[in-house]
């Protein structure tokens, strides 16, 4: 699939599938357990999308062959239906993006970007090139439009606005003690002087 349309493989596989035969060949996968004659079934050409939802069903199913208890294939059985629904809904999606495509292009057709942009510039420039008509029987107009970026540099203000970290306080300021209080020797002679005041009061020699 390209960046506007479906490729040619995709419409082909798109329209050989009837919605509603797809419908019950799911209902019988559910039943074998297996996805049987759904794999016949030209769905893996269908997109991304459908080849997604396709490998989550069967991958949904070789989980409930090999569950044993009856609890936990219950569990499986609800996923089983959920991914078929998943699938029939993807490849009604894909069904109606056809049929828009077809009835669209007969009038205004967009050609899918030839030259992707090599490297990122600061100025960026990318042309989208098309055809277009009033009616089926008018002769195609060509037309193209160049759009064009230029990068504007923004500032992270969340990362502005966030406070500087401050320095982890310690053990002691934690408890609301002095930051830093130097070791003094005047401790000493103030406890000896208290020693001797303790001994003249007391009367002792």
């Amino acid at each position: 699939m390209g960046l506007m349309n479906l490729s040619d493989r995709e419409k082909q596989a798109i329209g050989a599938i009837d919605s509603g035969a797809l419908h019950d060949l799911v209902d019988q996968a559910i039943r074998s357990e297996q996805l049987g004659k759904l794999s016949n079934l030209p769905l893996y050409n269908c997109g991304e999308y459908v080849a997604t939802k396709l490998r989550y069903f069967d991958q949904a199913l070789a989980a409930y062959r090999i569950a044993k208890s009856a609890k936990k294939r219950e569990g499986i059985l609800h996923s089983i239906r959920k991914a078929g629904s998943d699938l029939t809904f993807a490849f009604g999606q894909m069904k109606q993006r056809l049929e828009v495509e077809e009835r669209e292009s007969q009038l205004f057709f967009i050609y899918d970007p030839t030259i992707a942009p090599f490297r990122l510039t600061q100025d960026m420039q990318v042309r989208v090139s098309y055809k277009w008509r009033r009616t089926i029987e008018d002769e195609w107009t060509s037309g193209s439009i160049i759009f064009k970026h230029k990068v504007q540099p923004r500032f992270d203000y969340h990362t502005i606005a966030q406070p500087k970290s401050k320095r982890k306080p310690s053990a002691r300021e934690a408890c609301g003690g002095p930051r830093d209080r130097p070791a003094t020797r005047m401790g000493a002679p103030r406890a000896a002087g208290s020693l001797v005041s303790a001994r003249l009061f007391s009367g002792g020699s």
